[in-house]
């Protein structure tokens, strides 16, 4: 016996194809929701990317049940909002501009494939995925769903060189660090938040000859003493509670103590840098493999057995370049989209999920779960191995894209 969906799609498909509706023909006050249906319904499933190396989203957005024709939809709607989408986005100063865009035509139905199509800039050819959805038509009529996802993809337009020029002999972590800065102000500056930032920035940014272009705390003898990004957002943060902050004379003890503690640091390594380099004189670096930091201990106080995979020692790490423009739980969430926008495997994007939940369960900073790369604190709570090694070490990678 011939079952009730297969004679209806049997049906279905002698009958005349459903058309798209035209602007001409289109009342935007009716809903069409005919039964039988007297033209084709689709959904647009559309996000908009910007390439930094690797592609990030920056938005996305679900058009549900169209019927008017792709290309006229196109032309009255979606153009203006992806494009104010693009200005409202993306940071100031910087101008981005389309580059490709990928067209994808579906249907649920196994027995039929999908139509991609790639274009240049947003120049689409809307009339191949009108006339594939007319042709998936008797589909529609028979229940099956019809689906345009559309990937907007565009990238950074240089407006001349932006290189910063520095004086000889000073290192490229410096230059990453000023670049960071400078887009994380304009990253906030875009989210029309306030500008503190810029004002603690501008405070503590350093105007003399010896060190030109980075962040210093000058002490009352007049000793520049350099600032790190973990400083300078604690100084936000004290700045953001209420707190005065015009002069260094105005930076609160707690703050004056990580200060002094980065310079005894500092002068450590420096000193260590000019100790004799012959081989015999050299000291031995060892690294060592420390317990995870953020171990569970079990019932009666007994710690659990450890994995092959050991933490670096946080000395090893510095956090200075790693600049993370976000509220912390919110760079959790946001990281975590990012590697599943990486992969297509739904395990794979269900392994990142899993280790993101488990970050925000025990309200773990990025920044500190990338200084301890800890990838055995995951794996043993159930995550894979290279979805762990991924989570943790992908985390600088994905703070220079913002």
């Amino acid at each position: 016996m011939i079952s009730t969906f297969a004679r209806l799609n049997s049906q279905a498909s002698t009958a005349a194809a459903l058309p798209l509706l035209q602007l001409d023909n289109w009342d935007p006050d009716d809903t069409y929701d005919e039964s039988p249906p007297t033209c084709v319904h689709y959904s647009i499933e559309w996000k908009l990317q910007l390439r930094k190396g690797r592609l990030s989203k920056l938005t996305n957005d679900t058009e549900q049940d169209r019927v008017l024709a792709p290309g006229a939809f196109w032309d009255t709607t979606l153009k203006n909002k992806v494009n104010k989408l693009l200005r409202q986005k993306t940071p100031r100063g910087k101008n981005y501009v389309p580059e490709e865009t990928i067209v994808i035509v579906s249907v649920n139905d196994r027995g039929e494939r999908d139509l991609t199509k790639r274009f240049d800039e947003f120049n689409i050819d809307w009339r191949m995925a009108e006339e594939q959805l007319c042709r998936w038509s008797n589909l529609f009529r028979a229940g099956k769903k019809l689906r345009i996802d559309i990937s907007f993809i565009c990238k950074e337009e240089h407006q001349g060189s932006r290189v910063v020029q520095l004086q000889a002999g000073r290192g490229s972590a410096t230059a990453r660090q000023l670049a960071q800065r400078d887009q994380l102000l304009e990253t906030q500056e875009a989210a029309g938040q306030p500008r503190v930032w810029k004002d603690v920035y501008d405070l503590m940014r350093c105007n003399g000859n010896l060190c030109p272009g980075s962040y210093c705390y000058v002490d009352e003898q007049r000793k520049h003493m350099g600032l790190n990004t973990n400083i300078l957002t604690k100084m936000v943060e004290y700045a953001e509670q209420g707190n005065e902050l015009r002069t260094h004379r105005d930076v609160p003890p707690y703050i004056l103590d990580m200060i002094y503690e980065k310079e005894r640091l500092d002068g450590e390594r420096r000193t260590k840098r000019k100790a004799p380099s012959s081989e015999s004189d050299r000291p031995i670096k060892i690294v060592n493999v420390l317990p995870s930091p953020y171990s569970h201990s079990t019932t009666e106080g007994c710690t659990p057995p450890s994995s092959n995979f050991g933490t670096v020692s946080p000395s090893v790490v510095d956090l200075a370049d790693l600049v993370i423009p976000k509220p912390i739980d919110r760079a959790v969430e946001d990281y975590t989209e990012w590697l599943c926008d990486q992969v297509e495997d739904e395990r794979w994007k269900a392994g990142f999920r899993s280790a993101g939940s488990i970050t925000k369960a025990d309200c773990l900073d990025l920044r500190h779960v990338y200084q301890d790369r800890d990838i055995g604190y995951y794996v043993n709570q159930g995550v894979k191995a290279g979805i762990a090694r991924s989570f943790v070490q992908d985390i600088k990678m994905w703070a220079d894209s913002l």
